[in-house]
């Protein structure tokens, strides 16, 4: 069981650290979110019913674990971190005005995201960031199938729209 469940905390901390800090844009809160989805996994894995994948079971388990904690900590006032894109030192593989560039694009899109509405939030990470499909976020979302096109769809429009309104400034 150990054993296993390594290979799984393996397989997923990354993708799903990832889903909750573009959620979060918090590292600390969530590297603190992200154990307490895997935590939860552990204490639960016997309650896994195969009605899903595991890997929509465990996404789902991120995406309440994360609205819990935001719950308990509305009142709170949280202090943002320096971004995920930002700090990174140029690596002298690429002509410093690609990598400037490059950087650039990084802090709009993150920018971009943390100024859409939340809920269309989850969509664009959940499918042109963590690269996952229709069913999947479905499940993840508990919603149905067309309720998951038309919300991507609407979140792109609302990307696009404030992507080019922070790109003219």
């Amino acid at each position: 069981m150990e054993k296993d469940f390594t290979l799984l905390y393996q397989k997923y901390k990354d993708p799903i650290f990832s889903y909750i800090y573009y959620l979060s844009n918090n590292h600390t809160e969530a590297e603190e979110i992200c154990q307490d989805v895997f935590l939860k996994v552990y204490l639960n894995i016997d309650k896994f019913e195969g009605r899903s994948s595991f890997k929509t079971w465990i996404y789902r388990i991120a995406k309440n674990t994360f609205l819990d904690f935001k719950r308990r900590n509305a009142k709170e006032v949280l202090t943002c971190e320096v971004g995920i894109f930002e700090g990174r030192d140029y690596n002298g593989g690429e002509h410093p005005e690609e990598y400037l560039e490059k950087v650039q694009h990084q802090r709009l899109i993150k920018d971009t995201l943390l100024r859409m509405r939340e809920n269309y939030r989850v969509y664009i990470i959940l499918r042109d960031i963590q690269g996952l499909n229709y069913q999947e976020i479905a499940e993840i979302m508990d919603t149905g199938l067309n309720t998951v096109k038309v919300s991507i769809y609407r979140a792109r429009n609302e990307f696009q729209k404030i992507y080019k309104e922070l790109e003219v400034k």
